[in-house]
């Protein structure tokens, strides 16, 4: 169901996550956000959780009552999401989810692949080492639930959760806001391209891949992993996307003109 329908309920729940998974993954944020950042927070987690449907309208003063504020500091919360790609903000008809074309979202995926693969070449050997460490018991997990169809939504939690420990080991702190932005902007795609237990096996062999590399310092393994990584959900997330608009223009040539 579109949140626009009900306006902002369950925009404090955190996206498609169950209530152990969440404690268990709680978001790793600044210890001080301003208002508008939280609230943006919040939407965000309703988008990606799909209560808002690409093309919806988020509407300001149904969460302006929501939080019990002003349109001022909502309104500033879309502007942070606009700045992302997730939201567009039109003339007249404020701000809707966006719905990237086929080619956006290659083209968006393609910078990711680049980025994330600096990131990880920048590690050392010790960095790399701390970092497997750290990330082990996560990709465990991904690996316990990868074929169970009841755990995806924790699956793209686990994934999602992964990608910032990752970001947020970067030295290079302008290099981690870049690939937040990118991680925000595909989400849904990635989502997409994790949707089957196939695809999620194979994500979870890529992750392990890359965590034993690390953790054995052969960083030039784990940049061909974590390339593999964003690279597979690409190819799977346009895959479905093109299927689905061949579905849908197949349905219209069916229907015919309408008049």
């Amino acid at each position: 169901m579109s949140a626009a329908k009900h306006g902002a309920a369950g925009l404090h729940a955190v996206p498609g996550v169950k209530a152990d998974a969440a404690v268990r993954h709680k978001p790793v944020m600044r210890q001080l956000m301003t208002l508008p950042e939280q609230i943006a927070e919040r939407i965000f987690s309703a988008i990606a959780s799909g209560e808002y449907a690409p093309g919806d309208r988020i509407r300001e003063e149904n969460l302006a009552e929501q939080f019990e504020v002003s349109r001022g500091p909502v309104r500033e919360a879309l502007r942070i999401l606009e700045k992302d790609a997730v939201v567009r903000i039109l003339p007249n008809r404020g701000a809707h989810v966006t719905q990237l074309s086929i080619k956006e979202v290659e083209d968006i995926f393609e910078i990711r692949c680049t980025l994330s693969s600096t990131m990880v070449s920048r590690l050392t050997a010790v960095e790399a080492a701390r970092l497997a460490a750290t990330i082990d018991a996560d990709v465990q997990l991904l690996e316990d639930i990868a074929l169970d169809p009841e755990s995806a939504n924790v699956y793209f939690d686990t994934t999602f959760h992964l990608s910032r420990v990752l970001r947020e080991a970067c030295s290079n702190e302008r290099l981690s806001e870049i690939l937040a932005s990118l991680a925000r902007q595909t989400l849904r795609y990635t989502q997409l391209g994790l949707a089957t237990p196939e695809r999620r096996q194979e994500s979870a062999r890529n992750w392990r891949t890359m965590q034993k590399a690390m953790a054995s310092g052969k960083l030039k393994v784990a940049v061909e992993a974590v390339e593999k990584l964003v690279n597979d959900s690409r190819s799977e997330a346009v895959r479905q996307l093109q299927a689905a608009s061949e579905a849908s223009q197949a349905a219209s040539q069916l229907l015919g003109p309408t008049r």
